[in-house]
């Protein structure tokens, strides 16, 4: 960032806008697990087929992508 001409304060200003923003994902993960990978676990768990499972499975893992969480939050998710 230095080689962009940022002094340290407008550094330290973009690190922490960018550490407030992803701590905000932890809210808007669990809002989405809620309304969007749930519904599909439920079906997952009353069908049983493997099909079923997968689908629930790469709503997840879209869901964490979209959402990425502070390395010391993530290691807790």
């Amino acid at each position: 960032m230095q080689s962009l001409g940022m002094d340290q304060e407008q550094i330290e200003s973009v690190l922490n806008q960018q550490q407030f923003e992803l701590s905000q994902n932890l809210e808007k993960r669990q809002a989405a697990y809620t309304k969007e990978s749930d519904p599909l676990y439920m079906e997952a768990q009353f069908e049983g087929t493997p099909e079923s499972l997968q689908k629930w499975r790469d709503k997840v893992a879209e869901i964490k992508a979209r959402y990425p969480l502070p390395e010391s939050t993530a290691e807790n998710a």
